[in-house]
C-alpha cells in the first residue's frame, strides 16, 4: 500500500502489526485511530475549515490519546513519509484507512485462502478478488482523500481495479503460490501460475509507455496483454536500465 513513494514506512508499520492488531471487537475507526497515530499522520490540530473533517479527527484522536503512551516508542517519525508527487488517492492516510478496515474485519487470510480454491479464468477470478479486497463504504473515507482534504462531490472507492492488479501481481498470487509450495500442493500451485500469467493488464503508466517506445519500437499498450507481460518489460528496465542504462539511456530517471 506504500506504492513507490512509502514502501518503507508501510513496512515498518506491517512488522509493528502484533502491537496494533485488533483486540476483541475493535471497529475500523479504532483501528484507522491506530494505525493512524503510529504512522505519525494524525493532524496535531483539528481541522478547521470542514466540519466532518474536525469531527472524524476529534473521534480518531478520541482513540488515541487514549492508547498513544502506550506506543510510544513504536510511533514513526514523521520524516519517513514522502508526500510529493502522490496522487490524491494514493495519500498514505486514505490507504492505511484501507488496511485498517481489512484488519478489523479479520478474515482475510482465511477469504484469500477460499479465492484461491476458485477453478474460473483470470478475468473471472479478477473479478472476485476485487469483490473480496473491497470494503464496506466508509462514510468518511468515500468522501475525502485526505483528513484535512475538501468534500469530494462524488463518493470514491477506497480501493481501485488498478490496484487490486498490482496487489494480486506483487503480492497475493506469489504469497498464495509459496504456501501452496510448503504445503505440496502442486494442483493448486498449478492454477496459481495460470492465473498469474493470464492476469489481465494493469493500468499504463508513464514508466511502461516510455518502456514500450524505446523498447518495442514504440508499441501501443494492447501489445502488452497480460499483468505477466507487464511486469516483464519492467523486470527488464530494472535489470538492464536501472543497473547498467545499457541501450535504455534517459528512460528512468
Amino acid at each position: 500500500l506504500g506504492y513507490k513513494h512509502n514502501p518503507w514506512p508501510m513496512h515498518c508499520l506491517g512488522e509493528l502489526r502484533p502491537h496494533w492488531q485488533p483486540a476483541g471487537r475493535d471497529s475500523a475507526v479504532v483501528v484507522q485511530a491506530r494505525l493512524l497515530g503510529l504512522a505519525n499522520l494524525l493532524p496535531a490540530e483539528l481541522p478547521t475549515a470542514d466540519r466532518q473533517n474536525a469531527d472524524f479527527c476529534r473521534q480518531l484522536w478520541d482513540v488515541w490519546w487514549r492508547e498513544r503512551e502506550a506506543f510510544h516508542d513504536l510511533v514513526l517519525p514523521r520524516a519517513m513519509w514522502r508526500f510529493s508527487g502522490l496522487r490524491p488517492a494514493n495519500h498514505p492516510q486514505r490507504r492505511l484507512a484501507l488496511a485498517a478496515h481489512w484488519a478489523a474485519r479479520g478474515d482475510l487470510p482465511r477469504r484469500l485462502d477460499r479465492w484461491a480454491t476458485g477453478t474460473q479464468s483470470a478475468t473471472r477470478q479478477a473479478a472476485a478478488l476485487a469483490h473480496l479486497l473491497q470494503v464496506d463504504d466508509d462514510p468518511f473515507w468515500c468522501r475525502h482523500w485526505t483528513l484535512r482534504s475538501a468534500r469530494l462531490a462524488q463518493p470514491q472507492s477506497l480501493l481501485g481495479a488498478a490496484r487490486v492488479t498490482d496487489l494480486a501481481i506483487n503480492v497475493i498470487l506469489p504469497w498464495l503460490w509459496v504456501r501452496a509450495g510448503e504445503g505440496r500442493n502442486a494442483p493448486l500451485q498449478t492454477a496459481l501460475t495460470q492465473w498469474y500469467f493470464d492476469w489481465p493488464a494493469g493500468e499504463d503508466n508513464a514508466l511502461l509507455r516510455r518502456a514500450r517506445q524505446r523498447l518495442l519500437g514504440g508499441a501501443p499498450r494492447a501489445a502488452l496483454r497480460t499483468a505477466a507481460e507487464q511486469q516483464g518489460i519492467l523486470q527488464i528496465l530494472r535489470d538492464f536500465c536501472v543497473a547498467s542504462n545499457a541501450l535504455c539511456l534517459s528512460l528512468i530517471h
